[in-house]
């Protein structure tokens, strides 16, 4: 047996998708207000600096026990 159709809208009681969005907007920003790429960036080349200075590092202590 099937219910009979409601007479609201099926999105009754929900904000509208603008109202949503801006919702989202005022929470998070755009993606232009968070500074990732730099962040990024600076991290990912800390990274690769600190790795390669371990590696020189490890060369260089095996180089000097021989």
């Amino acid at each position: 047996m099937t219910n009979p159709p409601s007479p609201d809208p099926p999105d009754a009681g929900r904000p509208s998708r603008a109202e949503l969005d801006r919702q989202v907007r005022d929470r998070y920003g755009t993606w232009r207000d968070q500074p990732r790429g730099l962040a990024c960036a600076v991290i990912a080349a800390f990274a690769i600096l600190t790795t390669v200075a371990f590696v020189f590092a490890v060369i260089a202590v095996v180089g000097a026990m021989h």
